[in-house]
């Protein structure tokens, strides 16, 4: 299933292949532009990965749209790809079984305390892809690489559903 940002130039995504592999998923996205006269750019790298707990989604998020930048920090910017007008790319998205993330434990805590996430064929998981109509270049006087210049580069974001596994 996909999902777009409606209006302009259009990415459009779909599911090819699911392979799980010994220590991780992968999905294999076929990414087509639909603008006859213009090639589309996308984020091609993994950026963060965020599991909803009330839907048993993990959302893998190719952009850096809402990505908290933590202060001091290296930021590294993700790689791109393109898409020439009317033509179709593949995009292979490699996402661990198993993620690990901080605990919000409400209360500082003397200790960081975490939880460690398994990607079973029982969830849901949800890729979110940032596009453009331009390429992105890196302003060079900005020395920290400031990833939220990629999510105003960001034109819209094609999301692809990977429904869970039916149980036999």
């Amino acid at each position: 299933m996909t999902e777009h940002d409606e209006g302009g130039p259009q990415i459009e995504a779909t599911l090819d292949r699911m392979t799980r592999r010994a220590g991780q998923i992968d999905l294999r996205l076929r990414m087509t532009n639909r603008d006859p006269g213009r090639a589309l750019h996308y984020v091609a790298q993994v950026r963060a990965i965020t599991f909803d707990d009330a839907r048993n989604t993990f959302v893998v998020q190719l952009s850096d749209e809402g990505r908290e930048v933590i202060p001091g920090a290296a930021s590294i910017l993700p790689t791109f790809a393109s898409i020439d007008p009317g033509d179709t790319a593949i995009l292979t998205v490699r996402v661990p079984k198993q993620i690990v993330r901080m605990r919000d434990t409400g209360t500082p805590a003397a200790e960081v305390e975490v939880d460690t996430l398994t990607i079973d064929p029982a969830a849901t998981i949800k890729v979110v892809v940032g596009w453009s109509d331009t390429a992105f270049y890196p302003n060079p006087q900005d020395r920290d690489h400031d990833p939220s210049s990629v999510a105003t580069w960001e034109r819209g974001q094609v999301r692809v559903a990977v429904p869970p596994r039916r149980r036999r």
